[in-house]
Parts: C-alpha cells; sequence; structure tokens
C-alpha cells in the first residue's frame, strides 16, 4: 500500500507540472480583428492616420462607447446600448469591429457590425449575428470621407502640436 501512495505522491505532481509545461501559450482571443470575409471593406485616398481618426469620430458621434482604439496596430472596437427610447426593447446591443490598414497610400477600413441578442429568463445568454447590410456600411464608409475633424466645426479633433501641427507622439 506504502508503494502505491509513493507511486501516487511522485505520479500527481509530475502530471500537474507537465500540464502547465504545454506549448501553447495563453493569449486573450484577438481572432475578432482577423480580416474575414465578414468584414466590409472600403478604401480610402488618406493616410490611415486620418482614417483611424475619422473612424474613431463617427463611431463616437454615433454613440458607441469605445473598449479597443490602438493607433498602432490600426484596431477600433465599441459597443451601444439601447437608445432608451420610449419603447424600445432592451434585449439587443451593436457591437463593431473596425481595422484601419495601409493600401497602396492611402488606407482601407474594415467593419464587422454584430448585433447582440440577449436572451434566456435573466438575459445571460447571448446571441451575436453579423449585420450584413450593405447600404448600412456603405453609408458608414460615407461619413467617414466626408467626415470634418476641424475643431471649429464642433466635429472630433485630434490633439495638436500648437508650433508645428503634428499629432503629439505618445
Amino acid at each position: 500500500m506504502t508503494r502505491l501512495l509513493r507511486l501516487v505522491a511522485v505520479f500527481v505532481p509530475a502530471l500537474l507540472v507537465s500540464a502547465c509545461a504545454g506549448g501553447a501559450a495563453l493569449q486573450p482571443d484577438r481572432s475578432i480583428f482577423s480580416l474575414d470575409n465578414n468584414y466590409q471593406r472600403y478604401g480610402y485616398a488618406i493616410p490611415i492616420e486620418e482614417t483611424f481618426d475619422r473612424t474613431v469620430a463617427m463611431f463616437k458621434e454615433a454613440g458607441y462607447r469605445l473598449d479597443v482604439t490602438d493607433r498602432a496596430t490600426g484596431q477600433i472596437s465599441g459597443r451601444r446600448g439601447t437608445t432608451g427610447d420610449k419603447g424600445a426593447s432592451n434585449d439587443k446591443d451593436l457591437k463593431f469591429y473596425a481595422l484601419v490598414l495601409p493600401r497602396n497610400g492611402g488606407s482601407e477600413l474594415g467593419i464587422k457590425i454584430v448585433q447582440v441578442i440577449k436572451s434566456g429568463t435573466l438575459g445571460t445568454s447571448k446571441t451575436e449575428l453579423i449585420v450584413n447590410d450593405s447600404n448600412m456600411y456603405q453609408y458608414a464608409f460615407h461619413r467617414i470621407e466626408k467626415m470634418n475633424l476641424e475643431p471649429a466645426q464642433g466635429s472630433y479633433a485630434p490633439a495638436t502640436s500648437a508650433n508645428t501641427g503634428e499629432l503629439p507622439a505618445y
């Protein structure tokens, strides 16, 4: 019996240590930003920095709360809950994922909009449906293209250096 206990005492810690030494690194799921066929894409003849700023401004103006705004990678994401209109259902939210990439001296913007539908007795279950309405995406792309970032217009304006007019380094 003691021989069996010794074997178990040696085997169990070795098993636990080997389970922790797996080859795969644990990382949060960032695959939501990988460009696939669910992203609608549009090319701009403006630099990627300006496309990024315009996209952030447009989604903020539309009432989205931004989760990720990473200028280094071009990733943007956010969520918008119900509008609070009288009689509005409170079981649907919208999320978006955007990725700004360089393209032929300009930029390319990929957007994916997802409708989150809460279900279950306490609203704990969530179903995500990708919105595939091309007219809605074209409207968003058009708004971003025509967005004015001048502070005099009351729109979003990136911080600039007073002397050079360039974006500050972060």
